[in-house]
């Protein structure tokens, strides 16, 4: 994803009547190569925190991903769709590559 041009209204709420899959590609290939996130927030940073201490094993990166994905598929849904199609489909590639090296 080049280039940091806005796309869409405020909060990045543009209409998703039809994903631009060029775009969509550009975003597989950066999320392959990156696929960690972060963001700014003390205040779920002071929650997350507070669970990690009290709980064993406890994940923050598996919470924030289930709470994160699961507002994008409530946001963007053929977006979400989508993504997790080609994802998907990725994953069995490579999964076929490393067979066919052994």
């Amino acid at each position: 994803m080049g280039s940091r041009k806005s796309r869409g209204r405020k909060g990045g709420r543009k209409s998703e009547s039809k994903v631009d899959e060029g775009a969509l590609r550009e975003a597989v290939e950066v999320a392959l190569r990156r696929p960690r996130l972060a963001f700014y927030s003390p205040v779920a940073s002071v929650v997350l925190n507070y669970w990690k201490s009290v709980v064993p094993r406890f994940s923050m990166s598996e919470v924030l991903a289930a709470i994160v994905e699961r507002e994008l598929s409530r946001r963007w849904p053929n977006l979400y769709k989508r993504a997790r199609e080609i994802l998907e489909s990725e994953s069995a590639k490579s999964r076929k590559r490393k067979v066919g090296r052994k």
